[in-house]
């Protein structure tokens, strides 16, 4: 029904697809009017320059073919995995009927483009004269790859079960065996975004820009176990967790925790570090005398601060692959917060088929700590940080003794 009132509305049939295709998006409205704006200019300068503007001598198609075929390396300089990944990844969305190749675009394009998109930051109109389609057509192939990665999510983005071993980094080190227990680190990220001027104040975090607050849980082997996007950037890491915990479906299985920092209180499902101590890694990797620890607070400090940086560095390789999340994109909100989920969905992808490659090798720097100004304490019960009290008094005095 909506497509017959769009074609109704709208002379032109590209933006009359354009509508009905984002129908159900409320915060596109402000897109369609720079649509309609390109929709005159494009018709203005089609009156002075009266022919095709796609000339190129070969297609979108061939040109991935060529990628794919070419030198290793180029695929990951285009797309930010391998060339045998990338083949896997296309099988795998159009064997679930994800998506499927079309008359004019080949399944293979249609990732190609979104890859080439979130993997270097660029516009629609990048994409189009890379690929050689109209903008219209990339939007929609954009989308829809899109909405096909979210939906490997579940396959891909998983929780541990309950009956979750100890992991090897942990067994294979006796500096680490006090956290026998531990399943992994949280976190939150700040990715730029583009919101309307009224809800500006709200997304705008301490650094001045506007962002999202993602909040991530990572396993020690840099796998995202479980991802919230669309959190305002001026929101507290603890408020997100609490909220994941209450109304997000995030569980934390019987007898085990994860590690987190400062940001967040301390209970028996979320380990914190000692405030007041030192913390950070660069603290600690000075000379003979930063590496010596001060008490039994201090070691617990560096022993913690060792095992929770994972979640920093999968931040860090997270980032490094996918251009789009270190600068804000002019997409709706909506489809900036898909984004960040798709490429966590990814990041899974090539650790689970692929292994290790050049960004999981890479040799990331540890971001310094910011101070929160909302007390974490706060957010959780008398009950709940007593029990994680105990839990980290007892760890230390493992760590001090066995030391």
């Amino acid at each position: 029904m909506s497509e017959i009132i769009n074609r109704r509305a709208f002379s032109s049939p590209n933006v009359a697809n354009l509508m009905t295709f984002l129908d159900e998006e409320e915060d596109y409205w402000e897109e369609v009017q720079a649509i309609l704006l390109d929709e005159r200019v494009f018709a203005f300068q089609a009156t002075l320059h009266k022919r095709p503007r796609r000339t190129r001598p070969f297609t979108g198609h061939q040109l991935i073919m060529d990628i794919l075929q070419g030198h290793p390396d180029r695929g990951y300089q285009h797309f930010r995995m391998s060339n045998t990944t990338f083949i896997r990844l296309r099988d795998e969305l159009v064997g679930r009927g994800l998506i499927q190749g079309t008359r004019h675009l080949t399944a293979d394009e249609q990732l190609g483009i979104f890859l080439f998109g979130v993997g270097h930051g660029v516009t629609n109109r990048v994409l189009a004269e890379t690929f050689q389609h109209s903008g219209e057509t990339i939007s929609r192939y954009f989308n829809n790859i899109l909405r096909g990665v979210v939906e490997l999510r579940h396959d891909y983005i998983q929780l541990p079960s309950s009956n979750i071993g100890m992991h090897p980094k942990i067994r294979d080190n006796p500096l680490f065996h006090p956290f026998k227990n531990a399943i992994g680190a949280i976190d939150g990220t700040h990715i730029p975004v583009i919101v309307k001027k009224s809800k500006q104040p709200r997304y705008r975090c301490r650094k001045g820009y506007t962002s999202q607050n993602m909040m991530a849980a990572c396993s020690f082997d840099h796998q995202f176990l479980f991802i919230c996007t669309g959190w305002e950037g001026s929101a507290a890491d603890m408020r997100v967790l609490r909220w994941c915990c209450e109304s997000g479906d995030f569980m934390v299985p019987e007898g085990k925790f994860y590690l987190v920092d400062s940001g967040y209180a301390n209970t028996d499902r979320f380990l914190a570090p000692f405030r007041g101590e030192r913390y950070h890694l660069s603290q600690f990797d000075g000379n003979t005398r930063a590496r010596t620890h001060r008490g039994p607070r201090d070691l617990y400090n560096h022993r913690h601060a060792q095992f929770r940086n994972v979640v920093e560095k999968a931040f860090g390789i997270l980032k490094k692959r996918f251009k789009v999340l270190r600068q804000a994109t002019p997409f709706p909100y909506k489809v900036q917060c898909r984004i960040a989920l798709a490429c966590c969905v990814i990041h899974n992808f090539i650790k689970r088929h692929q292994g290790s490659d050049i960004y999981f090798n890479m040799q990331m720097e540890p971001n310094p700590l910011e101070e929160q100004e909302e007390d974490p304490t706060r957010l959780v019960g008398i009950d709940e940080s007593r029990q994680g009290d105990t839990l980290r008094t007892m760890i230390t005095e493992q760590l001090w003794n066995s030391r």
